[in-house]
């Protein structure tokens, strides 16, 4: 089975893991902008939605001992695509010029109605 990585700053979700590690693959859980206490974090605004994501998906990175760089896959659910040059710039900033593959879509609603976005990610650890 696979390794279960939980940051200890994040919450922990039910009934899911945030991340789950198999060898040097890492497969990260959508992140949604819920801050460390739990809930909705930046209401209303794309961009500090997505930089709580994205820093969400660094600590996951880190407590499974990969970066930003070690991504290979990303998929972006937006509840508007008019979101989405605000997101690919606070992505463009964590990724740091490292280019994995992605998809973005554009859905009805995410799980809560707070939430205009939710990333997930496929990580190869050590392989950047």
């Amino acid at each position: 089975m696979g390794q279960e990585i939980q940051p200890s700053e994040l919450p922990r979700p039910e009934p899911y893991a945030l991340g789950q590690k198999v060898g040097n693959m890492l497969w990260i859980a959508g992140q949604t902008p819920v801050g460390d206490d739990g809930k909705p974090y930046g209401l209303g605004d794309a961009r500090a939605q997505a930089e709580c994501i994205y820093r969400r998906i660094g600590l996951i990175l880190r407590d499974a001992g990969g970066r930003p760089s070690d991504i290979v896959m990303l998929r972006t659910y937006l509840t508007d695509m008019r979101y989405q040059p605000l997101v690919r710039e606070v992505r463009s900033a964590f990724l740091q010029g490292h280019r994995p593959a992605s998809t973005s879509v554009q859905v009805v609603a995410l799980a809560q109605p707070e939430w205009l976005l939710e990333v997930d990610a496929v990580a190869i650890i050590g392989q950047s």
